[in-house]
């Protein structure tokens, strides 16, 4: 049996994560799944019998359950590169994160935490908690150290004077309203300090900002110390827009 993710709704879903409410998707649900049968059959199932169709499927052998098609990963190959892509370079724009070059540990923390419901922010709840349900330990692992090892995507000026508004933070601060800089914790080139601090260099510019105005709204609670809420609270839009400018702008090492 075949199990194929399919998202359903997401235009409507973006246009309220964005906004930093909860995600909503009427008349469907944000996750559903085509399952085929070995015949042809096709039919809709829901995600909870995804979950339990995938966690059958892992258990049949631990060759199947943990790669695939040449060391990816079955849950990367099944799942994960549709919004996240098989070399860890989102195909499906702004709002799904690079993955490649990724912090393995980070990465685990994360889908442990949407696996527990710690990381609650309304992209999270939408999409992620359903996607890491079904994921054994060795599979978050599994996932985690290969998306670890992809080439990072290239840093991308979008905006030369955002940027640089950005790197003044990024890299100084701002005293008056005490945000700390942010390459003390991420680094001076943004590769981050496992497993707590990802690697921001190269990243997308439109998540970035989304995750800032979820940490400064206090929709996503998940950071050690509320350091990020903290940090977050004290900035403003403008100044979010360019730290993530900068951010985008930082070398990954790789072709987007």
């Amino acid at each position: 049996m075949t199990v194929s993710i399919v998202l359903i709704g997401m235009s409507t879903m973006f246009f309220s994560a964005t906004k930093g409410e909860a995600a909503t998707v009427r008349d469907n649900k944000p996750v559903a799944a085509a399952v085929t049968s070995a015949g042809g059959t096709t039919s809709t199932v829901s995600s909870a019998t995804v979950a339990t169709a995938t966690t059958s499927s892992a258990a049949s052998t631990q060759t199947t359950a943990n790669t695939k098609n040449g060391g990816i990963p079955q849950s990367v190959s099944s799942t994960c590169m549709a919004c996240h892509g098989m070399t860890g370079i989102s195909p499906q724009g702004a709002m799904f994160p690079d993955l490649a070059g990724q912090w393995a540990p980070y990465i685990v923390k994360q889908l442990d935490n949407f696996r527990s419901h710690t990381r609650a922010d309304p992209m999270a709840k939408a999409i992620m908690w359903g996607m890491a349900a079904s994921l054994t330990p060795a599979q978050v692992q599994h996932v985690a150290d290969y998306y670890s090892r992809q080439a990072p995507a290239k840093g991308k000026v979008v905006n030369p004077k955002l940027a640089a508004a950005g790197k003044k933070i990024y890299e100084g601060g701002i005293s008056t309203t005490h945000v700390p800089a942010c390459m003390a914790c991420h680094g001076p080139t943004g590769l981050g300090d496992p497993p707590l601090f990802p690697r921001l260099a190269g990243q997308r510019q439109a998540y970035v900002v989304l995750q800032l105005n979820y940490f400064k709204k206090g929709l996503r609670t998940n950071d050690p110390h509320a350091i990020m809420r903290y940090v977050a609270s004290r900035l403003s839009e403008a100044q979010i827009t360019g730290l993530a400018a900068y951010v985008r702008s930082l070398p990954g090492g790789a072709d987007e």
